[in-house]
């Protein structure tokens, strides 16, 4: 089995404000041209073509009054004086086993400078052909737990502006059940693990690192 340097995770779906969009699941199958992988060295997301468009116009839809849609250099964006989380829409990603990853307003937008005294939200997600791409716009205030042994892969929110100390405890096999790890010493909950491809150890371990230490 030739093995890939990266993690392969199984999006299935994507939703925006609850509604799931009309895009075929076939479009994030897993292969040698396509797939869905993580990668916190990535600064934007790439979202494969045919799921793009029905993204962005499901954001469009459902955008507070309040928020004037614009396109600035190709991108659409939108202007408002309001708050991003009142304005926006929250948006989920489906993966495979039912685990799903909240992506709110700050992990799909970026901002950008105008002369005036609005704000100018640009979608921040790119298209992409057969690869999707979740770089670090929506890995962020996120912090990632591995299970190497299982091929496995878990997230929980956090503020990442805080100090990170991770402790485990693990069994004779010496692989680390993500229930067990405490962050500054309290427990946190962790988004059901997510079946990854292959991938190689070292690989692994680089990751890991590059994200914790973000």
């Amino acid at each position: 089995m030739k093995c890939r340097p990266h993690y392969n995770l199984y999006l299935e779906s994507i939703a925006v404000s609850g509604q799931k969009l009309p895009i075929d699941s076939s479009l994030f199958a897993t292969s040698n041209t396509q797939g869905t992988i993580v990668d916190s060295g990535t600064t934007l997301v790439y979202l494969v073509d045919g799921a793009y468009d029905p993204f962005i116009s499901a954001i469009a839809a459902a955008v507070s009054p309040s928020a004037r849609s614009v396109v600035s250099k190709g991108t659409q964006c939108f202007v408002t004086s309001g708050s991003v989380d009142s304005s926006f829409p929250t948006a989920t990603l489906y993966f495979k086993g039912g685990v799903a990853m909240t992506v709110k307003p700050e992990n799909y937008l970026l901002q950008q400078a105008t002369s005036d005294n609005n704000v100018l939200w640009c979608i921040g997600w790119q298209r992409s052909q057969g690869i999707t791409i979740l770089g670090d716009l929506v890995l962020k205030e996120k912090i990632f737990v591995y299970d190497l042994g299982n091929m496995r892969m878990g997230w929980a929110d956090y503020d990442c502006s805080l100090s990170v100390n991770v402790t485990s405890s693990s069994g004779k096999n010496q692989y680390v059940n993500t229930g067990q790890f405490d962050v500054n010493g309290s427990p946190r909950h962790y988004s059901g693990l997510v079946p990854t491809g292959v991938a190689v150890a070292l690989v692994h371990m680089l990751i890991f690192g590059a994200i914790f230490s973000r």
